[in-house]
């Protein structure tokens, strides 16, 4: 079978993109990726064929502010995620749209596997041809499908416990409509127009989501808030785990034969222009406990980038091998991304959170809900907010325990296996059907 994969050109986009792709390739199948060219080479390295984006919108988006001077001139929160929307995602869909047109020719794909961002799908989705290959959506973040209690995506929102709250949450639905859902709408059917495709039927991401033949979503549904119309075509697989690559510390043995806890500290590979935002404080305020050891990751800029000395009891390493390092570590301390939020709470890790931009605060707010965590509602923590929490997870088992029990329902998934039998079985259904 073949299978063309479909991510924008950010990390967080493209990882699980790729696994999913090896895991195809390693059942024999013929997997190919379109994305950008910053990922060539770690595509290629994968024995996978890449397909390069249109050049006009081939960014490198390892820095967006740089590639986007006005997005700093929006608020953090909706105005912001709405720009992003707009200028980063929906600007790319004709081009984006026209590439892969033009690969299909080429490598007639039996699905067309996207993540929930690429809007260079979504003519393909929402056009009346009669034939078209299969698709299949992935998510890389949080469910953005409308919720039981009627809360909107975006603010991280917990479920309301009474019907003031549930008043409340109608008048900030209105004001994310207003300010976020609505504008994004207009802005991206304007484009659908000029291509002769018709309007959305639901918000942006929603539709990439719903429109597709085939939903999977890397987690698992204990982390979910319950939703107000259960997708049937929605999977949950578990964790996608990628495979094993990094450094791990001799000092993690020796911290564990010792008794210490370890503390993780990682801002990703996006959010880490600024390393006063986590690594410093954690570093300064915890390096010299001879109780503790602190792995501090850079996701791949220089150690010394980081605006303080390492304490005695601090190991800096640009990449961690996950795989191998989690099962060791006590607390998480990061920003919150979904592919690392994820990965952790596979390996039952309690967390310690910050960030309030993209969708770090809905998938905070599922870390607090699910009490696997907890969640500092700001860009730039204190020294003392990270200690506090810390000490909270590592004194109070609760944490790790509820961590736990999500890691058992994410064992109970074998996300190799449910990959290849709901994608494979798409293809079949769809030839036995035009047969």
């Amino acid at each position: 079978m073949k299978f063309l994969l479909a991510a924008s050109p950010l990390v967080g986009h493209v990882n699980p993109v790729v696994t999913v792709a090896r895991i195809l390739k390693q059942a024999g199948h013929e997997a190919s990726i379109y994305t950008g060219r910053l990922f060539q080479e770690k595509i290629e390295s994968a024995g996978l064929r890449f397909c390069p984006l249109p050049e006009d919108v081939d960014h490198d988006m390892r820095d967006v502010d740089a590639l986007f001077p006005e997005r700093s001139q929006h608020e953090p929160g909706l105005p912001r995620m709405a720009f992003d929307s707009k200028r980063v995602f929906v600007d790319a869909m004709a081009s984006q749209f026209r590439g892969l047109e033009a690969i299909l020719q080429d490598f007639p794909a039996d699905v067309v596997l996207y993540e929930i961002a690429f809007c260079g799908v979504l003519p393909l989705l929402l056009s009346k041809r009669s034939s078209r290959p299969a698709t299949a959506c992935i998510g890389i973040s949080t469910l953005l499908l409308p919720r039981a209690d009627g809360a909107p995506y975006g603010p991280g929102l917990p479920p309301p416990t009474n019907s003031a709250e549930r008043a409340q949450y109608r008048a900030i639905a209105q004001e994310v409509d207003a300010l976020m859902i609505n504008p994004v709408r207009e802005y991206t059917d304007k484009i659908l127009h000029r291509l002769g495709v018709e309007s959305l039927p639901a918000p942006l991401l929603e539709t990439t989501f719903v429109s597709a033949d085939l939903v999977l979503q890397p987690c698992v549904a204990g982390f979910e808030y319950p939703l107000r119309d259960p997708l049937k075509k929605l999977h949950f697989i578990g964790a996608l785990v990628p495979e094993g690559e990094g450094d791990v510390p001799p000092a993690v043995r020796k911290a564990k034969e010792a008794g210490r806890k370890i503390i993780l500290v990682s801002q990703g590979t996006i959010s880490n222009g600024d390393f006063g935002q986590l690594l410093a404080p954690v570093i300064q305020a915890l390096g010299s406990r001879d109780d503790l050891l602190i792995l501090a990751t850079t996701g791949g800029r220089p150690i010394d980038s980081i605006p303080c000395s390492l304490g005695p009891n601090t190991v800096g390493s640009k990449f961690l091998n996950f795989n191998a390092v989690l099962p060791h570590v006590d607390v998480l301390v990061a920003l919150g991304g979904y592919g690392t939020v994820t990965h952790a709470l596979s390996f039952g890790i309690p967390m310690v959170l910050a960030g309030l931009t993209e969708d770090k605060p809905e998938i905070a707010s599922r870390v607090v809900w699910t009490g696997s965590g907890i969640y500092l509602r700001t860009d730039n923590p204190t020294a003392e907010q990270l200690t506090d929490a810390i000490h909270q997870i590592l004194s109070n088992p609760s944490y790790r325990n509820r961590a736990t029990e999500l890691s058992l329902e994410f064992a109970a998934h074998n996300p190799t296996q449910e990959l290849l039998q709901l994608l494979e079985g798409l293809v079949v259904n769809r030839q036995a059907r035009s047969n």
